[in-house]
């Protein structure tokens, strides 16, 4: 388009160029007044001058036009790379994503397998359960709760010697030594027997895992109601529940007096007595109330608490805590639930330990 409106500006030129010519060779214009040829000729200069100029600035505008649209164009070059260039970073990205989730059910998939599998050893062996767990225990003692003092076992945390809260060795009379989580810190000489603070452990178990214990006593676990009944079955035990909300409401439940029968007697609550607390007596049911899991059905109740419940407790009809309920935020009563609190319970904590003697 600039080289045609170039040609059109040219004609003139040309034409008054050649005007020029004439008139100061005298062959047009007609007339012999020098005076008027003069004039004439310096009119004609002057516009053919300007003609150039115009001239000269439309070739220069055309210069600047062809450079713009080569910017232009080089501009969008370098977009359409840097787009191919996200465009390739986001696929690969997304197959990262895609390989890493691959991963994680894999994983996911061998773990259920794993639990299938020791689920149905169980069946044939139920000790096995019980040597699993102390083995795990012994692999414990290396992390970081400090190691050393499971080394040397202990009658009770309060002789442990220590001023912060781990694991230990501790001496069960007719049971052997076993691995717990002493808290030391609040007031001293408490035993872990169960834990739960970001449900990575499936609490709702049949009755042989409940017997024997399960899961990690320095992370989520349940002692086990045979160890618990080996060492309450000496009297003199008090028994503390912990309560956490989601919101952050902590409360609690002490009890003076606390014990369990042998599994002949499906772990009765035998004694439980003395309250003291915030979170209110929930837990003292009538004497004598067993333990029932889904596969043991030791309740008062026309069908089986636990297995409706999802959990495993000392049901009466059923009752008015399931501390050992489905982990989630949630007051409904197959969660872990204890009545009087109304927001989830994302916490909790039952510990015993021996009273002391003064006499």
């Amino acid at each position: 388009m600039v080289s045609s409106n170039l040609i059109w500006y040219l004609v003139p030129v040309a034409l008054l160029c050649n005007a020029v010519l004439s008139v100061e060779n005298g062959t047009e214009c007609g007339g012999d007044e020098p005076g008027i040829k003069y004039e004439l000729v310096q009119q004609l200069k002057q516009i053919q001058f300007r003609f150039m100029e115009i001239f000269v600035h439309i070739k220069e505008l055309g210069e600047l036009v062809v450079n713009n649209q080569r910017s232009i164009d080089l501009n969008q070059q370098q977009t359409n790379q840097l787009f191919q260039f996200l465009g390739s970073q986001v696929a690969e990205n997304v197959s990262q994503m895609v390989s890493y989730s691959k991963q994680i059910l894999d994983l996911q998939t061998i773990c259920a397998n794993h639990d299938s599998i020791r689920k149905e050893l169980l069946k044939t062996d139920p000790t096995l359960n019980s040597r699993s767990l102390q083995n795990a225990q012994k692999c414990t003692e290396s992390s970081s709760l400090e190691t050393d003092k499971a080394s040397d076992a202990v009658k009770s945390c309060d002789d442990t010697g220590s001023t912060s809260s781990g694991l230990f060795n501790l001496t069960v009379a007719s049971f052997g030594p076993v691995v717990v989580f002493c808290e030391i810190l609040k007031t001293g000489g408490w035993i872990v027997i169960q834990r739960r603070f970001d449900g990575s452990v499936d609490f709702y178990r049949n009755w042989t895992d409940y017997r024997n214990g399960f899961g990690s006593v320095d992370k989520e676990h349940w002692l086990g109601l045979e160890v618990i009944h080996q060492m309450t079955k000496q009297g003199g035990y008090e028994l503390m529940i912990e309560l956490e909300t989601y919101d952050g409401n902590y409360t609690y439940a002490q009890y003076s007096e606390f014990a369990i029968g042998g599994e002949s007697e499906q772990y009765a609550l035998q004694t439980l007595s003395g309250y003291s607390g915030t979170a209110g007596d929930q837990l003292s049911p009538p004497y004598g109330i067993k333990f029932s899991t889904f596969d043991r059905d030791n309740d008062n109740y026309g069908y089986n608490c636990a297995e409706s419940w999802k959990g495993a407790w000392w049901y009466n009809a059923c009752s008015y805590t399931n501390l050992n309920g489905q982990y989630m935020n949630n007051s409904y009563y197959t969660s872990i639930f204890w009545k009087g609190i109304k927001a989830g319970i994302q916490y909790t904590r039952m510990m015993i330990r021996q009273k002391v003697s003064y006499f």
